[in-house]
């Protein structure tokens, strides 16, 4: 696990906790086990056990090597 990442057990119990606020979106982030590559998953507010790295093709398990994400909130929305 590196520094930018977080058991993924913990990650999931966080990102419930943001995701009750309907102006949040998160996106899964995750390092590469091949490359180091930092990568984004697409799919708003939800959150892969696994992903594939677009850079060198690498499976990495995501709920063994952990990941974190990214908050984009939508400020002033009534």
């Amino acid at each position: 696990m590196t520094s930018d990442n977080h058991p993924f057990d913990f990650v999931l119990d966080e990102a419930n906790k943001l995701l009750e606020n309907p102006n949040v979106n998160l996106y899964q982030k995750f390092t590469c086990v091949g490359c180091g590559n930092r990568l984004t998953m697409e799919e708003p507010n939800t959150f892969y056990t696994s992903g594939t790295c677009d850079k060198c093709g690498t499976l990495t398990d995501i709920a063994a090597n952990g990941c974190n994400y990214l908050v984009v909130a939508r400020i002033g929305v009534a």
